[in-house]
This record gives structure tokens, C-alpha cells and sequence, in this order.
């Protein structure tokens, strides 16, 4: 059998960007397979409360159909832990139609390998690129895979965990996305079509590195460099500025309704001779708004000069909690309120427009704790925007062993458990109306300084907390 006849399958859940999927991808082409990219309906949900468009039956047959008519030898899943439990539900599905391979990667493979490989032929363990490269190869030549590095599989009953290959330090080694409607296959709304969904997206998400040098509790991340990359996946990796505008051009040219870039690094931490050279190219080769995301303390005055000047159109900033205590203690970083507001007041001194992001929904928080970050928005120059989110229990994360220890939550709460996909595990403050009340003051807080309006009402937020304050005292 040639290449181009053996044909692979890689499958997205609530993701149309992407990212590692369209690498694998983009990889399995360039050797010549027939690969092709399936994205399972787009992602439409309220980050707070967790509702969204779930996979419906209907879209569950066609992605069946599909495996029908396209005879795959070799499917891939990329799953983070929120849609493990609707992967669970279409394996039982898909197991019968063939004698595929089933390989999974992601993080929910990486986070919890041995409870991934009972839905599953092959996991592959961390970073998958050369892994799955190596392992269609010796499929493909009908060779054993016994030997690869980073996978894990079941042997004579037995479960088999291979090491992990070393991280490769040359990202750019590797070829850039490909972007062609006849590989790529969209479900959404009960219909099925081949056309890769990038090309209707205004939007294009890359990134310039890996790796991360923060231990942030509720964060993958940490596990990675604690338990799977110790003492390398802390230090950061990235590709070369040609690299990344090689990418770029390829999706300025090919993708017609492109309006920005979001780099979807967990930190832009790039040092500034790179930045320098970046800044340079980008304003001559791609000129279009971009969006990266910082940790507080990160950006320098210099930095953010310089990234202004190349179209920096807004940065997400992780905050998370205006207790520097629950900073601390729960979530493990180590910045102070003056370090969040010298970064914020560098934002605001060069215009670069910020989306805040919080954990509101805590159970380690107290109300009052809450009740900082509400102060510390107060204090915030206008105008800005907050991306709200509940505190999520992954496998194997800190906060997870550390709510399981505080019994916050059981072992058959932990999202790669649960039986509803994208599940979300409710919790509070106190009580209820504690909850409700931070929340959808903060949501009003965000609606105001989106419009520049929250000095104008900030004595009558500050007279509304108060009096809820008096409230809860009256109560017994």
C-alpha cells in the first residue's frame, strides 16, 4: 500500500482552532499520508456557568457515517479532560465500525493515561509530534510499536508505559499548518461538510513556544514539569521569528475573512532581541491586530512599547483572585496587588486594552475574599473587560489533590468522570445567594468599564456591598 492510500483520521471536540490537531496534521501530510482533520461541532458556551451546544445524536451518526465511508486505518483523538466523557460515549459507538487504530493524545491523555487506554488502543504521553510520526510509520509498515517513546498501550493484559522522549528544542523543525478545505471536515447543526471551519473564522490562533514557568495549582502545566518533563518544561522554547511569519503568511494568503492573531501562549514571555526582530516582520509581512496573554508582572515598559508599535490590539491578563492569599496559598502565585497594578497602569500608558480573568467560583475563597477582587477592579483604569470562570478539577492537578484532601469535591466529581460532557462542578462560597451576588455584580462591573462607566457608579457598588454586608449580619 502507498502512503497517500493509508489513510489517518484526526478528530477535534469544541475546537475548530486547533492547534496541536492541525501540527499532527500538518506533520502526517507532509510524509505523504492521507490525513484528514474532522472538528466535531464549534464551541458556543458561557464560560462561567459552563452551558453550551453538546454533541447532539444526530451529529454523533454522522460522525459515525463518516468512519463508514472513509475506511480509516488510524483515528486520533485530541481531548482535554471536559470532553473525556463525551468521547467515553462515542467510543462505544465507533469501536465496531472497523479495525482502526485508536490513539489518543491531548491532556486528557497525558493528565491520566492508564484510565484514557480503557477507551483507547494507543495514548501518547505528552508532546505527540515525532511520537505519532514514528508510530503510523511503524503501523503503516506493520511493524511493532513496543519501543516507541511517550506511549503507553496494553501488552499480554498488561498495561505498558514506555519513557518519555527528551522535549525537542527546535519547534521550528517542524512544517506549518495546512490549509486546504479538501482534508478538512466540519459537524455542526446536524450536517456534516468538507470544509475546514478556519476558512469562515475572522480569527487565526497560534503560538510562538512552549512551556511555561509558572506552577499555578489548577494548571496542566504543572503537572507537566513536575511529573512528566521535570526540570525542562519550565524552561521555555521558541520558534524562530521566520518560523512563526512562515505560519503567518500561509494564513493572511489563504484564509479570506482573517481579521486578527491570537497567540494562545500561556505567557508571551519572549526575550527582546526576538521581540525586536518579531516586531519588525510583522508590521511589514502580516499587519494585522494581534492578542497575547501575560502574567502580572511580566511585561515591561519597554516590552509593551515595542509590541504596541507592532499592533498589539489587547492582552488577556490572568489575575484570578484579588486575595493575595488565595493567590498564595490556593493557586500558588506569587505576585503582590502593587505588581497587578504597575502591570495594569503599563497597559493603560500605552492604550493596549486588557480582559481580566478570575476565578470566582472558588471553595477555597472566602466571601470576603471575593469581595477583594471586586475592590481591585474598583481600582482598575477603564476601560476593560473580565472573563469569569468556575474553578475546574482535572486529573491529577494540585487543586484537585488539594480539594479532594479538604473534601470540596469526590473522586467521581473530577471532569474526566463525569458523564455529561463539558460538565461543570458547581461550588461556593458560602451559600447560594453569597455566589450569585459576587458573580453578577461582577458582571456588572465588566459592562460598566467595557463603556468607561464605573467611576461614575462606584460609590453606589461600594453602598450595595455594604448593605448586603449588613444584610448577611441580621440573618441568624
Amino acid at each position: 500500500m502507498d502512503r497517500d492510500n493509508y489513510k489517518i483520521l484526526l478528530v477535534s471536540f469544541y475546537n475548530d482552532e486547533a492547534y496541536g490537531l492541525r501540527q499532527l496534521h500538518a506533520i502526517l501530510s507532509n510524509r505523504g499520508y492521507d490525513a484528514r482533520m474532522l472538528f466535531a461541532k464549534n464551541r458556543i458556551q458561557d464560560c462561567f456557568t459552563g452551558q453550551l451546544n453538546n454533541v447532539t445524536p444526530k451529529e454523533e451518526s454522522l460522525l459515525a457515517d463518516f468512519i463508514i465511508k472513509f475506511k480509516p486505518d488510524v483515528i486520533g483523538f485530541s481531548l482535554v479532560s471536559s470532553n473525556f466523557s463525551l468521547y467515553k460515549r462515542i467510543f462505544k459507538r465507533i469501536r465496531a465500525l472497523g479495525n482502526f487504530k485508536i490513539i489518543l493524545g491531548g491532556w486528557q491523555a497525558t493528565l491520566n493515561p492508564e484510565n484514557s487506554l480503557e477507551y483507547a488502543d494507543i495514548v501518547c504521553i505528552g508532546e505527540g509530534e515525532d511520537t505519532l510520526s514514528e508510530t503510523i510509520e511503524l503501523l503503516y509498515s506493520a511493524q511493532p510499536i513496543n519501543n516507541v517513546k511517550n506511549l503507553c498501550f496494553k501488552a499480554d493484559g498488561k498495561i505498558i508505559k514506555n519513557p518519555v522522549r527528551p522535549l525537542v528544542q527546535d519547534l521550528s523543525l517542524y512544517p506549518v499548518h495546512v490549509f486546504n478545505n479538501s482534508v478538512a471536515y466540519f459537524i455542526e447543526s446536524d450536517e456534516i461538510v468538507q470544509k475546514d471551519p478556519y476558512f469562515d473564522n475572522t480569527r487565526y490562533g497560534t503560538m510562538i513556544g512552549r512551556g511555561c514557568p509558572y506552577s499555578c495549582t489548577y494548571c496542566s502545566n504543572s503537572f507537566m514539569a513536575e511529573h512528566i518533563y521535570p526540570g525542562h518544561w519550565s524552561r521555555m522554547r521558541y520558534r524562530s521569528v521566520d518560523h512563526v511569519m512562515l505560519e503567518l503568511r500561509g494564513a493572511k494568503k489563504n484564509l479570506p475573512k482573517l481579521e486578527r492573531i491570537n497567540f494562545y501562549d500561556e505567557v508571551f514571555l519572549p526575550k527582546m532581541d526576538w521581540a525586536k526582530e518579531f516586531v519588525y516582520k510583522y508590521k511589514e509581512e502580516i499587519a494585522l491586530p494581534f492578542y497575547c496573554m501575560f502574567y502580572p508582572g511580566t511585561c515591561s515598559d519597554d516590552m509593551a512599547k515595542l509590541l504596541k508599535s507592532s499592533l498589539l490590539a489587547g492582552v488577556w491578563l490572568g489575575i484570578q483572585s484579588g486575595s493575595e492569599r488565595v493567590r498564595r496559598e490556593v493557586f500558588k502565585r506569587n505576585y503582590s496587588n502593587s505588581v497587578v497594578r504597575e502591570q495594569v497602569n503599563i497597559f493603560h500608558k500605552y492604550g493596549i486594552p486588557v480582559k481580566y480573568d478570575f476565578i470566582f467560583d472558588n471553595p477555597f475563597e472566602t466571601f470576603e475574599e471575593s469581595l477583594e477582587s471586586i475592590s481591585l477592579l474598583l481600582d482598575f483604569p477603564e476601560p476593560f473587560s473580565v472573563n469569569l470562570f468556575s474553578l475546574k478539577y482535572f486529573p491529577n492537578t494540585k487543586i484537585t489533590e488539594m480539594a479532594l484532601e479538604a473534601g470540596k469535591i469526590k473522586e467521581r466529581d473530577l471532569n474526566d468522570r463525569l458523564n455529561a460532557d463539558h460538565h461543570n462542578i458547581v461550588v461556593q462560597h458560602n451559600n447560594d445567594e453569597d455566589r450569585d451576588f459576587v458573580n453578577n455584580l461582577t458582571k456588572h462591573i465588566s459592562a460598566l468599564a467595557a463603556q468607561s462607566k464605573v467611576k461614575d457608579e462606584k460609590a453606589r457598588i461600594i453602598d450595595t456591598i455594604d448593605r448586603y454586608r449588613n444584610r448577611k449580619k441580621r440573618v441568624p
